[in-house]
């Protein structure tokens, strides 16, 4: 059985990687032709498709914050910045919970960054593990301590942004997902 478990896993990565390199060439597709529906035309697909097939490599989700909005929901948690560190629970409990993630997306979700008054304050892996679904489709997200910028590096080498990098707020967006 380990045998079997070994080689799932080896195969795994091996999918990951060619998954990541797919993505690569797409989106190297998507920038030579000069757009989305451009590379659609060349290869015969629908530029929805397109888009997907950028994105097989894995998304992040980027959350857009004021720092100045302290809000409490009616139970007493805490939402946005919670002034308690970034390490702290209280900050942890409030990046991972209260997101609706569609089902199908969720297993391309690498990564939440968290934009505070247009700046890159903190990124968060996705790990593996439970996502919690309460009955309005909000889930609690499985993530992992922040990251620092060594870790971003080695971890999400193709991410567009780092921590302290600026990223104005969209007026009505409150957040977006990014192709890795």
């Amino acid at each position: 059985m380990r045998d079997l478990l070994d080689r799932l896993r080896t195969i795994e990565s091996r999918q990951r990687a060619l998954c990541a390199e797919y993505a690569a060439v797409i989106r190297a597709i998507v920038a030579k032709a000069g757009g989305v529906s451009q590379a659609a035309t060349l290869l015969g697909l629908d530029p929805k498709t397109v888009r997907a097939r950028e994105r097989a490599a894995g998304v992040v989700m980027v959350v857009y914050r004021g720092g100045r909005t302290a809000k409490a929901g009616p139970g007493g948690r805490r939402y946005g910045e919670t002034g308690h560190g970034e390490d702290s629970r209280a900050q942890l409990d409030a990046d991972r919970t209260g997101f609706t993630v569609a089902r199908d997306k969720r297993a391309l979700l690498r990564a939440v960054v968290y934009v505070v008054d247009g700046r890159v304050v903190r990124v968060r892996e996705v790990r593996d593990g439970p996502w919690y679904e309460d009955a309005r489709g909000r889930v609690v997200l499985p993530l992992g301590p922040p990251l620092t910028s060594a870790d971003l590096a080695r971890s999400l080498p193709t991410l567009p942004l780092a921590l302290g990098d600026r990223r104005p707020m969209v007026r009505g967006r409150i957040r977006e997902h990014i192709a890795l």
